[in-house]
């Protein structure tokens, strides 16, 4: 198979036709203004990594989860693009909530429109400590008929390009500036946040602590299906929303303190 790849260097200055991912790095300094709307043109296209890094765990000991087990997992959501997802979060006075908008680009990473989209709330919670989005991705263990019977409590994200998925679609940003949760999230006293999943890139989440796993402590032994959905109440605009879930079957066994977990590969992905 032949593959044709064209790099392009983003111009920083803003004089010339930069691509889209060079201006959606610029924050706004205020709330936006005029009508709202959501333009034809390029749009981000968010999808679902099948979840990997699965394995059954006790809680803590000396926590109140010590009595129970957990399924942990990491997931990630990715944009294909050919449009970054670029949010402006703009606090509300005297809360720690934020008004989020998301804004959209032209063929020349000209800013064409803005749609509120939803809230950011603050997280102060130790290994957290900034802003979230809300309703960015779901998680949810479905039985063997694909009806959930436990749903993790991490529906809320800071956006960051934390991993490089595939820079061969169109518009791919080989080199995202914010690459990880200090560059993206701002702090309790931020008055406004920009944050941005570039082109080709995925952010991901691991499921390692209580409340964010799934507690399986009551579930029986047997076949099971971890289901990551992307923009699961349709808050963000995107070009195709059919590809927005992701399943990867697991089976349990073990007995209590002991489950283990078999993973089988899905497509390219052969890991658990």
């Amino acid at each position: 198979m032949k593959l044709n790849v064209t790099i392009q260097k983003g111009d920083p200055s803003g004089d010339r036709k930069a691509a889209a991912s060079s201006v959606a790095l610029k924050p706004h300094t205020a709330r936006p203004t005029g009508k709202a709307s959501v333009p034809k043109g390029p749009k981000p296209d968010l999808r679902a990594v099948p979840a990997w890094g699965i394995v059954a765990a006790p809680g803590d000991e000396g926590t109140p989860d010590a009595a129970k087990d957990f399924l942990q997992f990491s997931a990630t959501v990715w944009n294909a693009g050919p449009s970054p997802l670029v949010l402006d979060g703009f606090r509300r006075q005297g809360k720690d909530l934020m008004d989020a908008y998301q804004y959209f680009y032209d063929t020349h990473g000209k800013e064409v429109g803005y749609q509120n989209t939803g809230t950011l709330e603050w997280d102060g919670r130790p290994g957290h400590n900034h802003w979230h989005f809300t309703d960015f991705a779901r998680y949810s263990l479905l039985n063997s008929k694909q009806t959930e019977v436990v749903r993790s409590q991490k529906e809320a994200f800071c956006l960051a390009a934390t991993d490089a998925i595939d820079y061969t679609v169109k518009n791919a940003n080989w080199h995202p500036y914010n690459t990880d949760l200090h560059t993206a999230c701002g702090d309790h006293g931020s008055l406004s946040v920009r944050e941005v999943l570039d082109v080709g890139n995925g952010d991901t989440y691991e499921q390692s602590l209580p409340g964010q796993s799934f507690d399986i402590t009551n579930l029986a032994n047997g076949t099971y299906y971890v289901q990551v959905s992307a923009n699961p109440e349709n808050r963000l605009y995107e070009s195709n929303t059919k590809n927005n879930v992701a399943l990867r079957k697991v089976i349990l066994g073990g007995t209590k303190h002991h489950r283990t977990v078999q993973v089988p590969p899905v497509g390219v992905i052969t890991a658990p």
